[in-house]
């Protein structure tokens, strides 16, 4: 058995309704924004049918909160196919998620009486797990942070500026 669920006669139907309506993309580019609706969850990540009839795929790490089928989402396009399907982000270009992924920093520091142990030397599966962002957005906000004069490291640890370990 290959781990994958067996679909009903009802969500075969819908998928093979999904496949007869859908189109490939074109004069679809990165970048562009595209609405649509989820058909389809997999373990990886969800499948869209965009209001234009394009097929998508958004993968879990794209995903800022999970998606259930049915939800009406808006996704930025990151690649799209040579078969013609669309490969979507929900999260925001990194120039701008490294402001929010700042503020989820200040926010566990606060939290957290003004210092925390996690720094550019943590594995990328604590950062994940801890802050929901890659380790990759964790150094753009950390730097953004310090760049900012907001925080310092100390002995391992990050600070707000101003607060005391003690």
């Amino acid at each position: 058995m290959d781990g994958r669920k067996k679909l009903g006669t009802r969500e075969r139907l819908e998928l093979k309704e999904v496949f007869r309506n859908s189109r490939p993309a074109e004069n679809v580019r990165r970048g562009d924004t595209l609405r649509g609706k989820v058909y389809n969850i997999i373990e990886t990540g969800a499948f869209v049918l965009t209001d234009e009839g394009y097929i998508g795929f958004i993968h879990e790490h794209e995903q800022p909160h999970p998606l259930k089928k049915d939800m009406a989402v808006e996704g930025r396009v990151t690649y799209v196919r040579a078969d013609g399907r669309v490969n979507l982000s929900l999260r925001p270009l990194k120039e701008y998620s490294r402001v929010t992924d700042a503020e989820i920093l200040l926010e566990v520091l606060r939290k957290r009486k003004g210092a925390m142990p996690f720094t550019d030397n943590s594995p990328p599966e604590v950062i994940r797990d801890k802050f929901g962002i890659s380790k990759s957005a964790f150094k753009r906000a950390l730097g953004k942070l310090l760049k900012d004069g907001l925080v310092v490291e100390e002995e391992g640890w990050i600070v707000l500026k101003g607060e005391d370990l003690s």
